[in-house]
């Protein structure tokens, strides 16, 4: 599946784990479920390359040394971000609500 078509699915996931949010809130978490559904898609993607290459890389720059490679910062700096704005979408649910998609929302996690 092409990486526009993976968002799309991800965005439409988790559209239905938040379909009873007040519309006011909704307006806020549609731009904050583009973002997650986008990381979501870039981490798996990362995941992949960090599992078939590893995490370090000799330097190419004399004295050679080892180092972590670029793709493994990039994933710990969008890491942080993907767990920042799940739990900005998390706050926008409503209280009764939000047990229920704590639940589906580790399931979703747990997938990838």
């Amino acid at each position: 599946m092409e990486t526009g078509q993976r968002i799309e699915y991800e965005t439409e996931r988790l559209l239905e784990l938040f379909k009873d949010v007040p519309a006011e809130q909704m307006q806020i978490a549609n731009n904050l479920i583009q973002r997650v559904a986008f990381m979501q898609v870039t981490l798996e993607d990362m995941e992949e390359d960090i599992r078939a290459k590893g995490t370090i890389e000799l330097s190419r720059t004399r004295p050679r040394k080892l180092r972590e490679r670029t793709v493994v910062k990039m994933y710990n700096a969008m890491i942080r971000n993907y767990t920042s704005t799940i739990k900005q979408l998390l706050d926008r649910l409503p209280s009764q609500k939000a047990d229920e998609t704590d639940d589906e929302l580790l399931k979703f996690l747990q997938r990838s």
